[in-house]
């Protein structure tokens, strides 16, 4: 492992002693109140705001154990690798959880793992769990393999063309209508267009072909589903499938919990994610997009809420194969309607995937109803200031619709009668507060034009100490990056040399420091710092409060028009301060300046923080950077008996200033 004296030297520690009026010079000036409820309330589903920013509606002091318990990976190892190594790396890094997928279509005709299956699966799974990584499981169905199935190829008996709706075969033989069909027509995707009739040597197709397939003697890719498509709630061959999903979310815990040896105890060690995204390889979910025209009238968007009842159904009704497996439902990730409030009680969380590509406005201005900076919806046309943006924070905003803080924050909003908010649950008339996790995000570099791998590191550097320190602060209870092995260029969290080390190597580097990537650095360095003297039993924080930001040089995120509706947005006013508390007597603040496009760094600027809530007479305290491990400098310009006002100096990723008050 990395030396720990990577971590910050000799830390200065300032008694906070001393009591300095704050004025703004003309330039600058002051944010307050720092926290105002209307900027999640004010804008309904369907506006957007260059001004509100969502994650100002409230503050909260998180437990540090929050932070350190809240960091995951979805792990992936390319071929060769030792999925030993790579969960090493990750696990001696800070990581504490892993998403592993098994996916219906893992299991063969049977609705069993085959041998070989299981033997993969369990590899990794032990690799993993063996060094503390709780693992994720996904249950999913894409539509490529989305449940039990046979592949197979048959031989055009003469040419097919496209937007044919009938196809000659040479062989006809065990095609089971409604169940077998052409694959992959237009996408990895099994039986794409499913056989509705078998007349001789010609079948009929549920839609017309997109293309042509070849001339006779042409072979093409077919398969048969063992389970139709998710369709009418109210059908046999939906109900039929969704008890064969059932009986799968089963058979994935049993062999989880056999691979870990953890069957009879009351927490089998894992929990479940239940289905990945809607916006990619969902198809199965919709028994529609098999035909054209549609065969069938009925919502189709049931579906999201009646597999996540199934499955929670089927976990109460089988305690023992489920001891501690905690649910997180997956159809939530790509879409804003899903509510904590209409979850079943077994489900812990909602899950979500907040990628977001680079915009540059005015041009990529959303439409629809935009709120200016006084939360009054504007005229059309309003103004729309000249910027770009890529950074992790940006379904923190309301830069479209719909801010991620609809369902993280503690505050319920509504969207169209449907109660939204981490504690909007209620169960027999008490609050049963809905964690938010995300299981999966991540900052491409190569997305972003960046090309020279030492960058696109340091990029991703930034990007996840923003990431972790902001959502698990904001209330996030886990957040796992996009992924372990996906290269320096694109999503990898482990660097590319170790990945070449773990090919051609079993035992682990006495010293990995060299190897471990500067992300995996950042995750350590952070872990590390909150996890010193920290109470893990510590469950009713302090409140502190923010309560105003000021600073003298007055830079700014964009130009307004010098209107009160659409001012200047300052940097003092995305300036992030997160309250940690470690124990009794210890907080770790992260700040940082939340800046809109994270290719453009920023030199330290200086603010004048003014909080309530800590005891400051007495007190010390010390600020580090954990990108670089160098102390940092941060100062009291002001103090009383329940607060101080800190003159700190932040860039845009977080900092750390820890204060230590009396005992």
């Amino acid at each position: 492992m990395g030396p720990r004296s990577s971590l910050p030297g000799p830390l200065v520690w300032l008694a906070l002693n001393v009591a300095v009026s704050i004025s703004a010079v003309a330039q600058g000036g002051t944010t307050e109140p720092y926290t105002d409820a209307r900027h999640l309330t004010a804008i309904p589903f369907g506006g957007h705001s260059h001004w509100a920013q969502p994650w100002r509606s409230y503050i909260e002091t998180v437990p540090a154990h929050r932070f350190v318990d809240g960091i995951g990976v979805g792990f992936t190892a390319p071929e060769g690798a030792s999925e030993d190594l790579i969960a090493e790396m990750l696990a001696r890094h800070g990581v504490r959880h892993v998403r592993i997928e098994i996916g219906w279509g893992n299991l063969n005709w049977d609705d069993q793992l085959p041998p070989e299956a299981r033997d993969r699966l369990a590899k990794r799974i032990r690799a993993c769990a063996s060094r503390g990584l709780r693992p994720l499981i996904l249950l999913n169905a894409h539509h490529g393999a989305p449940c039990p199935a046979r592949f197979f190829e048959r031989v055009l008996a003469a040419p097919a063309r496209r937007g044919d709706t009938t196809v000659r075969l040479t062989d006809t033989a065990d095609l089971a209508l409604g169940f077998s069909g052409l694959s992959n027509l237009t996408d990895y995707w099994a039986a794409e267009a499913l056989i509705t009739a078998i007349d001789g040597d010609t079948v009929t197709l549920s839609k017309p072909l997109p293309k042509d397939l070849g001339e006779a003697g042409a072979s093409v890719p077919m398969a048969t589903l063992k389970y139709r498509p998710f369709g009418p709630p109210d059908s046999a061959d939906t109900a039929a499938t969704t008890e064969a999903w059932q009986r799968y979310a089963g058979e994935v815990a049993g062999f989880v919990a056999e691979a870990l040896a953890t069957a009879g105890q009351s927490d089998l060690g894992f929990d479940m994610e239940i289905w990945n995204e809607l916006s990619f390889g969902s198809n199965f979910t919709q028994l529609n997009a098999y035909y054209e025209p549609k065969a069938y009238d009925y919502n189709g968007d049931v579906v999201w809420g009646n597999l996540v009842r199934a499955t929670a159904e089927y976990v109460d009704q089988h305690p023992a194969q489920f001891a501690g497996v905690r649910l997180c439902d997956g159809f939530s990730n790509t879409i804003p309607w899903t509510a904590s409030s209409q979850e079943p009680a077994r489900v812990t969380a909602l899950s979500k995937h907040p990628y977001a590509g680079r915009k540059t406005y005015p041009q990529d201005e959303q439409r629809g109803d935009a709120y200016n900076a006084v939360f009054e919806r504007d005229a059309a046309p309003g103004f729309v200031p000249t910027y770009s943006v890529s950074f992790p924070e940006y379904y923190a905003t309301f830069l479209q619709t719909e801010t991620l803080f609809r369902d993280l924050a503690p505050i319920t909003t509504d969207i169209y009668g449907t109660k939204h908010g981490r504690l909007a649950r209620e169960i027999d008339g008490k609050v049963a507060p809905c964690e938010v996790w995300f299981t999966e995000v991540g900052f491409a570099p190569n997305e972003n034009g960046v090309t020279d791998p030492e960058r696109a590191l340091a990029l991703k550097a930034k990007t996840t100490a923003r990431y972790y320190a902001f959502y698990l602060g904001k209330g996030l209870e886990r957040l796992y990056l996009y992924a372990a092995c996906e290269g320096d260029l694109w999503l990898g969290v482990v660097g590319d040399r170790f990945v070449g080390y773990a090919k051609t190597h079993t035992e682990y580097p006495e010293d990995d420091w060299s190897y471990a990537s500067p992300a995996l650095k950042v995750i350590q360095r952070m872990s590390d710092t909150l996890s010193d003297g920290m109470d893990r039993d510590l469950a009713a924080t302090r409140p502190i409060h923010v309560e105003s930001v000021t600073d003298q040089h007055g830079a700014t995120v964009f130009e307004g028009d010098g209107t009160p509706q659409h001012p200047s947005l300052y940097h003092r006013d995305v300036l992030a301060v997160l309250p940690y508390q470690v124990n009794a007597h210890r907080f770790v603040l992260a700040y940082y300046v939340m800046t809109r496009d994270v290719l453009e760094d920023l030199p330290a600027e200086e603010f004048d923080v003014s909080l309530t809530g800590i005891r400051a007479d007495g007190a010390k305290l010390r600020a580090h950077d954990p990108i670089t491990g160098a102390t940092v400098p941060a100062s009291a310009v002001a103090s009383g008996a329940d607060g101080l006002t800190l003159r700190l100096s932040a860039t845009d990723y977080p900092r750390l200033l820890i204060i230590d008050e009396v005992e």
